[in-house]
């Protein structure tokens, strides 16, 4: 079993931005990836689609793919009232996605907190894009991670270059999941085991942007014990969601 905890699916034709999910599940078979945590490049509540396409692609493909619903903060009470409604109607949207690049909202915001708060009023984690530009830099999801101790935060180990200060930010807030994509350094994830443990790592890809399989051999390669393999490669994020592996099926 294989779980991509971090890809991507949409139709976002403003940006040209054109990934329907059958190119994220060609890439997965390509991979052996069984399930996809899928967000859209769409933003609810500003765009409805970030929503309808979100729900459309789970349901179309509800063996292989998982939904992350992507929110603008600056949506404010409607952004709450779009994300709480997705989570309690559509069981195969697991959780939520901030932006802080997209959306230009820093991730310790009130905006932010709110949504925050709010995913773990409803016991969902939220997946926060960390690392490779001003307003979402390690600190920054690290001061959001402490004012919402309650609220499973994931977000990248490193994105490119910044590795090694996620890292020490998890150490401060347990909180924080970290993903394996976008990073160069496969070491940075031998580190990352030594200083928070095997629990708080799940493997992710980021495709389409990602490959899926080198991604998935940046894992292996590290040659890890098999039970510690396991659970990065699939066991932490069906912790994480709730998801049921009973006799290797999920739901």
């Amino acid at each position: 079993m294989i779980i991509d905890a971090h890809a991507h699916a949409d139709e976002y034709r403003l940006f040209g931005w054109i990934d329907p999910p059958e190119r994220v599940i060609q890439l997965m078979d390509r991979a052996g990836i069984d399930i996809s945590v899928i967000t859209t490049y769409a933003e609810a509540p500003f765009n409805p689609a970030a929503v309808e396409n979100l729900i459309d692609y789970v349901q179309r493909f509800p063996d292989r793919l998982l939904g992350f619903v992507r929110i603008d903060p600056k949506g404010a009470e409607e952004a709450v009232r779009v994300f709480e409604h997705t989570i309690r109607t559509e069981p195969k949207v697991k959780g939520m996605k901030l932006h802080p690049i997209s959306n230009l909202i820093k991730p310790y915001s009130p905006f932010c907190t709110n949504l925050l708060r709010s995913a773990a009023t409803l016991d969902v984690p939220v997946f926060i894009h960390c690392c490779d530009k001003p307003l979402a830099q390690p600190l920054q999801i690290g001061k959001a991670a402490e004012l919402c101790p309650e609220t499973t935060i994931i977000c990248h180990m490193g994105g490119f270059f910044r590795g090694e200060e996620i890292i020490r930010v998890a150490q401060k807030h347990r909180n924080i999941i970290l993903d394996t994509s976008s990073i160069p350094y496969p070491r940075i994830i031998l580190q990352a085991l030594e200083a928070i443990g095997p629990d708080r790592i799940v493997f992710a890809s980021d495709n389409p942007a990602g490959d899926p399989v080198s991604e998935l051999a940046k894992i292996r390669n590290l040659h890890l014990p098999m039970e510690i393999e396991e659970k990065i490669l699939y066991k932490n994020i069906a912790r994480l969601l709730k998801l049921d592996l009973t006799g290797g099926r999920w739901q």
